[in-house]
């Protein structure tokens, strides 16, 4: 699988684990709302720490690593203020156009800009100088 289908796949695979957190959200389905905060708990993350380290430049994962983080600490913190019956606050976090899609469309963006980007090819020469330690 490609580049672009590979981050296409990572963005269908959090667009579901969204689905399933406002159905949780709305009480319908399960949610194991001690993981949401985390970045682990769904297939983005997963493909973050595996394919991607492979796939995108040491810069570019960073920043979608550090995309990630933000849209799951504003997850984490939606179930916060539910469970502190911050109804308001939460219902705020999830309008259109605010924390939770912003957070969202930001990684998404991030994402599908990935195979647009040039990526710095390994030149051997630079490598072969790097390694005998002339360079």
């Amino acid at each position: 699988m490609g580049i672009q289908q590979e981050i296409e796949y990572a963005i269908r695979s959090h667009g579901a684990w969204k689905a399933q957190f406002r159905s949780f959200l709305n009480g319908h389905g399960k949610m194991d709302i001690a993981t949401v905060g985390t970045v682990h708990a769904c297939r983005l993350g997963d493909w973050l720490n595996n394919e991607a380290r492979r796939m995108l430049s040491p810069e570019d994962h960073a920043e979608a690593c550090r995309l990630h983080a933000r849209f799951h600490d504003v997850a984490g913190e939606i179930v916060h203020n539910i469970k502190a019956r911050r109804f308001a606050a939460a219902r705020a976090a999830l309008g259109p156009g605010a924390a939770f899609d912003q957070a969202s469309q930001e990684l998404s963006a991030f994402l599908r800009k990935m195979p647009l980007r040039p990526r710095p090819r390994n030149d051997p020469d630079k490598a072969a100088t790097v390694a005998s330690g002339t360079a």
